[in-house]
């Protein structure tokens, strides 16, 4: 996955990073730091980047697919290890939006107080 644009906009925000599991854990500090944002281009290009992390399911259902296809051709055993792979995934997926929903629901809510004129 790219890098979003969102701090070419807005400097301060926070890089939210990539790990082998998506984004790097959610601080305080970031969450200050993007409670702090008053670009709402920048804050929506961030919420964007965040959202896009959904896109690691892709990874499982192939791995599934795959997996029932070897089962079809005879290949059980190398449709074991596909099907033991895609539940790995799976894990991984599930830590990555996780991580990836707190970065989204702290962008959320700064958008929200922006659009209500809050501060």
């Amino acid at each position: 996955m790219g890098p979003s644009g969102y701090r070419r906009i807005d400097p301060a925000l926070p890089w939210m990073g990539r790990s082998v599991l998506g984004p790097r854990r959610l601080t305080a500090d970031d969450a200050r730091a993007v409670m702090a944002g008053d670009d709402p281009v920048a804050l929506g290009l961030m919420l964007a980047y965040a959202r896009s992390y959904a896109g690691a399911l892709g990874g499982v259902v192939q791995g599934l697919a795959g997996a029932a296809a070897l089962t079809l051709a005879g290949r059980r055993r190398e449709a074991a290890w596909v099907a033991a792979m895609a539940g790995g995934s799976a894990l991984v997926v599930v830590e990555t939006r996780r991580r990836a929903r707190q970065w989204e629901a702290v962008v959320e809510t700064r958008l929200a107080q922006l659009a209500g004129g809050a501060a």
